[in-house]
């Protein structure tokens, strides 16, 4: 299946879960903020949320800092 995160295609196995493309990125869900389809997911259903073909997601990357 395909899935888009950010402007970008990826392949993943039927059944991938956010975890999954987190993974397959470099990222880690707990300094990322995701929108499925336009829906913000829990970071606590990352592991949870099996994607769709199709799906649209964007990531956030958190950042931390301060002056």
């Amino acid at each position: 299946m395909q899935v888009v995160a950010n402007g970008e295609a990826f392949e993943l196995d039927d059944g991938a879960t956010l975890d999954d493309l987190l993974h397959r990125m470099n990222l880690g869900a707990k300094w990322v903020v995701v929108e499925r389809n336009g829906e913000p997911v829990p970071r606590k259903e990352t592991a949870t949320t099996v994607l769709a073909d199709g799906d649209r997601l964007e990531l956030v990357r958190a950042v931390a800092g301060g002056c």
